[in-house]
């Protein structure tokens, strides 16, 4: 498990001890610092990096737990692009998830830039949790916090000021809760498809042609339980297979093929 004290989560997630980013902040007073590809810190105005390929970049730190808390960091791997994201958080975790789960999402990396600029005397960063490249277009994702402070709305409008200059898109996520989560729990587990059969996987979603069972389509293609029943988790996780993610996912779940519903 991840614990929830850590660095560098998700935009800065928690607000305690730091200040509210007053008064408008124009695009040339944001400069933004990464690592390049040989791991050297680079820093320009935010209207010069409109190009960086920061989905591909490490990032800028790794984070770290808190001292004196029992909590670790952990790698998300990203399953359609061979990647490994360090999140700083079960929340940050939570989302890299979803990301992995959406077909339109592309490379991805986690925290790769930092936003800074200076107000009222003070000198103040802002670090998305990811960049991804989503139909072509570079997305810079903040993951919300449980609760959003004027803090952290101030910072919003930054980022999208610097995302206007760039020429990046802008996306706020929330993490899946309860149920949700659970489920998609249960399918990260069996996205990989290095264990993949192909032939098993298309003899099992013929079973789906219609409503039924995940135990019953198993047991009717003549699958081994164990292995059938991961199959058709990850055939539901690539969205091969849909089923109801509103109640707990178990063997007796029904699954159909086509569209959600």
């Amino acid at each position: 498990m991840l614990g929830r004290g850590t660095r560098r989560a998700g935009c800065r997630e928690e607000a305690k001890g730091t200040d509210v980013p007053g008064g408008l902040v124009s695009a040339g007073e944001i400069a933004v610092r990464y690592l390049d590809r040989f791991g050297r810190q680079r820093e320009h105005p935010v209207a010069q990096a409109g190009e960086v390929p920061f989905e591909e970049l490490a990032p800028l730190e790794q984070p770290v737990p808190y001292p004196g808390r029992q909590s670790f960091v952990t790698n998300a791997w990203a399953s359609a692009t061979d990647q490994l994201l360090a999140c700083g958080s079960l929340r940050q975790q939570h989302c890299a998830i979803l990301l992995d789960r959406d077909p339109a999402v592309g490379l991805r990396s986690a925290a790769p830039m930092e936003l800074r600029w200076s107000r009222q005397g003070r000198r103040h960063r802002l670090r998305p949790a990811f960049v991804a490249l989503r139909g072509g277009r570079r997305e810079v994702i903040c993951v919300k916090p449980e609760q959003p402070t004027g803090r952290w709305q101030a910072e919003q409008e930054v980022l999208a000021v610097a995302a206007a200059a760039a020429g990046w898109q802008v996306r706020v996520m929330e993490p899946p809760t309860g149920v949700e989560l659970d489920n998609l729990q249960l399918l990260y587990a069996a996205r990989s498809p290095r264990w993949l059969q192909e032939e098993q996987a298309r003899l099992l979603a013929r079973q789906f042609a219609s409503p039924r069972t995940i135990r019953c389509a198993v047991r009717a293609a003549a699958l081994p339980p164990h292995v059938g029943v991961d199959l058709a988790y990850h055939l539901i996780w690539a969205r091969h297979l849909h089923t109801d993610m509103s109640v707990p996912l178990t063997p007796s779940s029904a699954a159909w093929q086509g569209e959600d519903r």
